[in-house]
């Protein structure tokens, strides 16, 4: 199927792409037997694009080209922690024996002013480890040249089960993510983005592994209410045994090589007002017992004050997050 922004192809379910990492090549066709979802979404339908359907019991995979590939080797290489900013609060396991098992929340999307190497992103982050054995789970929007090949407002997906030195990626570059909907995919563009102190163009999102049945191990991606769009297997995430440990809500910014950051969020440091600034609100985790919890002993995590900022209310459980970007950011 041919999109204005890629190729998709229509495979058979059990045949998709993320079969072939090596740490499933031992799956059951019973591990890897799942019906597809085909549940429609017309408030979707109206703030993302969306490839054709496909036929019964087929999913769409995003055909990977040469351009893609090289993007993606740039990104990896470019993609060093100092060049590399957020402003948003994490949430972290309090006791030896509780463990995370997903987060939640719900975000407005923007189109802020990218240029070259630089990236702009709202995030829900899943993660477990030492940062050079990072585990993490990704998903939100960006405006990411690098990845996309334009300035289009896209959500997307990330994994890696190593820190990236050599596992994951974003959505289905590189196996991993099982696709589970017929239509709807990691990386939709938007029709259309929120307006500066105006009308808000919003999405829901949730990470969460798949506690009911263990030997499964999946950590699924539902988007909205409720649609599955798929999951990533537990197997690519040895830290994430028997869960998670920290979260993290709020923007990601990458600094291009000449060390100039990209705007967050709405490009505005924050006013008070959700409308005027990025937010994201119902901001939940779920605990052992699969119940969706607010957070309650958060952290800041807001490196380059210089340029960007946030802000959490508690008690309206919404996060408010922004900047201008610029130069010489340090985290300070």
């Amino acid at each position: 199927m041919l999109a204005p922004w890629g190729t998709y192809d229509c495979i058979e379910f059990h045949k998709q792409p993320a079969f072939d990492h090596p740490l499933l090549k031992n799956y059951t066709m019973k591990q890897m037997r799942q019906e597809v979802v085909s549940t429609r979404s017309p408030l979707l339908e109206s703030l993302m694009n969306q490839v054709g359907e496909c036929p019964k019991g087929t999913v769409p995979i995003r055909r990977t080209t040469r351009g893609d590939l090289i993007r993606a080797k740039s990104l990896s290489s470019n993609a060093t922690p100092d060049k590399q900013y957020r402003a948003g609060i994490s949430y972290r396991a309090k006791e030896i024996d509780e463990t995370i098992y997903g987060a939640s929340g719900l975000f407005n999307i923007w189109n802020p002013k990218v240029e070259g190497d630089q990236s702009s992103s709202t995030e829900i982050a899943v993660q477990s480890g030492s940062p050079e054995e990072l585990n993490v789970i990704k998903y939100g929007w960006t405006v990411n040249p690098q990845l996309y090949g334009d300035n289009t407002t896209r959500s997307f997906g990330y994994w890696t089960g190593d820190g990236g030195k050599n596992t994951g990626c974003y959505n289905t570059l590189c196996p991993g993510f099982v696709q589970l909907h017929d239509k709807y995919t990691l990386d939709l563009p938007t029709h259309d983005t929120s307006v500066l102190c105006g009308i808000q163009k919003v999405l829901k999102a949730s990470i969460y592994g798949d506690i009911k049945d263990p030997k499964l191990g999946r950590w699924y991606l539902t988007i909205l209410d409720n649609i599955q769009i798929g999951y990533w297997p537990s197997e690519l995430f040895p830290a994430f045994a028997p869960g998670a440990g920290y979260i993290y809500w709020g923007g990601h910014v990458k600094a291009g090589k000449d060390g100039v950051s990209p705007a967050m969020g709405s490009g505005e440091r924050i006013s008070g007002q959700p409308a005027c600034s990025g937010f994201m609100q119902d901001l939940n985790y779920l605990d052992t017992n699969n119940q969706p919890l607010q957070p309650e002993e958060t952290e800041y995590t807001v490196e380059c004050h210089k340029q960007y900022n946030a802000k959490y209310y508690r008690d309206d459980n919404i996060l408010h997050f922004g900047g201008y970007g610029g130069n010489n950011c340090t985290s300070s």
